[in-house]
């Protein structure tokens, strides 16, 4: 199956790096006719440089807290003025800590859920009524494994990925009469700078991944290329049936 995007327009979050910058590239390889990258880094990733070029890049780059109403209002006034409509919303920044929940500090849980809650509601309060307008449109919500089974350590990181199910369930029912489709990616364990900085946090890092990657049947753990891919088939026109779904990509760790 060949998916194409053509004349497609997309924002991304978390799209300096992991999946959310994976899923841009691809996204640009199947045609799309434009992408909002938006990331809390100062700078537009290397690998989208040549994308972001002038008037004729397909990729602009908007810097900012996707918790804070500012950045949204930023990132969809962006796609209106650059490319007239918003097909798709995804919404993929995210943080963690590898902490049970008494361990966590105030701050850190607010950051938490700032950055993986919050920053859907933000996002929502200026795309949805775009969509509305529009008659239609996709949000993608970055979900987890962590968001349906209980896993050790993952204390406000698991709170924040049930949300994200919930909200996700939500809005699926509340926008679907408005041509609206909303879904979850229940994701595994997923090769990327914040597993990176999980393992970091733990005694035995180099042990940290090796049982996150035993605890996976299919005996590893994902790419961000992998995840990249089948956010590109949600995001076409070979996928128009899917909302208010949970589409766990996990390797079969739910399967146990």
């Amino acid at each position: 199956m060949d998916i194409r995007l053509h004349n497609k327009v997309a924002i991304v979050t978390g799209a300096a790096g992991g999946i959310g910058l994976a899923t841009v590239l691809q996204f640009l390889e199947s045609g799309i006719a434009g992408v909002i990258a938006v990331d809390i880094a100062e700078h537009c990733p290397p690998k989208l440089q040549s994308h972001c070029d002038g008037e004729t890049g397909r990729v602009t780059y908007i810097q900012g807290d996707v918790a804070r109403t500012q950045t949204a209002e930023r990132f969809t006034s962006a796609a209106m003025q650059r490319f007239g409509k918003i097909d798709l919303l995804f919404n993929n920044a995210g943080t963690s800590a590898v902490k049970p929940i008494h361990e966590h500090s105030e701050d850190e849980w607010d950051r938490i859920m700032d950055t993986n809650v919050k920053a859907l509601f933000q996002a929502a309060r200026q795309v949805i009524p775009v969509m509305i307008r529009q008659g239609n449109g996709l949000i993608l919500n970055s979900g987890s494994i962590s968001g349906l089974v209980g896993i050790r350590g993952q204390g406000a990181y698991a709170a924040s990925k049930g949300a994200v199910h919930q909200i996700t369930r939500q809005m699926a029912i509340e926008y679907a009469g408005q041509g609206i489709r909303v879904n979850t990616l229940a994701l595994g364990t997923v090769a990327t700078p914040i597993l990176e900085e999980s393992a970091r946090q733990t005694k035995d890092p180099a042990g940290f991944i090796d049982e996150l990657r035993n605890q996976h049947p299919i005996g590893r753990i994902a790419t961000a290329e992998e995840v990249g891919k089948f956010v590109t088939f949600l995001a076409s026109d070979s996928a128009t049936f899917f909302t208010g779904a949970t589409l766990s990509l996990d390797g079969g760790f739910t399967a146990w």
